[in-house]
């Protein structure tokens, strides 16, 4: 069971993401949703299951992607979704890098999820660090993280928009 909460105005939700880089730091893996609203791979954490478990299960499930991960930002959001509903996230994002060829995406083309939830909702693809401005995110804040990327220190963040 994910840990969700909605109404007719406001939604609430926990989740983990990942902020997947590709060995040379020029590329990060985004996930389209519907409106082509962007945001970072990942999903929903589960009750009784920690975000670190969460966010390499959501990898394996959507990517089959088997990766080092760490801990780089706490996100607390309060944000609109397109529909006008408030939206409310507690999100934890966890760093990675993958090998475009080992991971098998080396395209530039859209790659649908492998989980079968989704059905062809969500897709996935590389974005060039320099173009990041160019993506409609959910979450802006993510996309001055992803272009500011110079430390490993955990960061807690609280987010209005």
């Amino acid at each position: 069971m994910v840990i969700t909460m909605k109404d007719d105005t406001v939604r609430f939700g926990v989740r983990v993401g990942a902020i997947i880089f590709n060995r040379e730091h020029t590329k990060v893996f985004v996930q389209k949703q519907k409106h082509d609203i962007y945001m970072l791979p990942g999903g929903r954490l589960e009750i009784l299951e920690n975000s670190n478990d969460a966010i390499k299960r959501e990898l394996r499930e959507e990517l089959a992607i088997e990766c080092e991960v760490h801990l780089k930002y706490i996100i607390e959001a309060i944000t609109n979704l397109p529909n006008g509903t408030k939206y409310h996230e507690i999100g934890f994002y966890y760093k990675a890098e993958i090998d475009e060829v080992e991971s098998g995406y080396t395209d530039d083309k859209e790659y649908d999820s492998l989980d079968e939830k989704h059905d062809g909702k969500s897709k996935f693809k590389w974005a060039k660090i320099i173009e990041i401005d160019n993506y409609n995110f959910l979450l802006n804040i993510l996309k001055e993280k992803i272009k500011n990327d110079d430390n490993n220190q955990l960061e807690h963040i609280i987010y209005e928009e």
